[in-house]
């Protein structure tokens, strides 16, 4: 296990969160923001994934060899479902346009909560000490 291959992602999710902090602290006036945080959120997912895969020595070059480990992956099937309805939600922001209303934001947040509280216990029982701290505050 290598925590220098983790490093790498977790400096890409410290990136993406200050993305995200753009978003979402001063949006532009009536300009809904929802798909990209959504999918910004969707991709800090990724990256702890990859992250806690390199430190077994996996490279994932796609989102299907990510979800393949996923669903085959003892420590990690408790979380395949939410994991699966964020990148689905993430997809339709990306692909489709989608726009998330107050509810279905929070929706989603519960789904990344779970997956990320999960990833992160396992990235620090493996020794990795440096994890983001992420805020999950969606403006109104």
């Amino acid at each position: 296990m290598s925590l220098e291959a983790s490093s790498h992602y977790l400096r890409l999710i410290e990136h993406d969160r200050e993305v995200l902090r753009l978003l979402t602290e001063q949006p532009a006036p009536a300009l809904d923001t929802s798909d990209w945080q959504i999918t910004i959120l969707y991709y800090i997912l990724c990256l702890y994934m990859k992250a806690l895969g390199s430190m077994g020595g996996l490279e994932f070059q796609d989102h299907y060899a990510i979800k393949q480990w996923l669903n085959s992956t003892p420590e990690l099937v408790a979380i395949a479902k939410p994991y699966r309805k964020a990148e689905e939600w993430s997809r339709d922001a990306r692909y489709e346009g989608r726009l998330f209303n107050d509810s279905e934001r929070t929706r989603f947040l519960n789904w990344f909560t779970i997956v990320r509280a999960h990833l992160t216990q396992l990235l620090r029982s493996a020794g990795v000490t440096n994890l983001p701290q992420i805020e999950l505050i969606f403006p109104s």
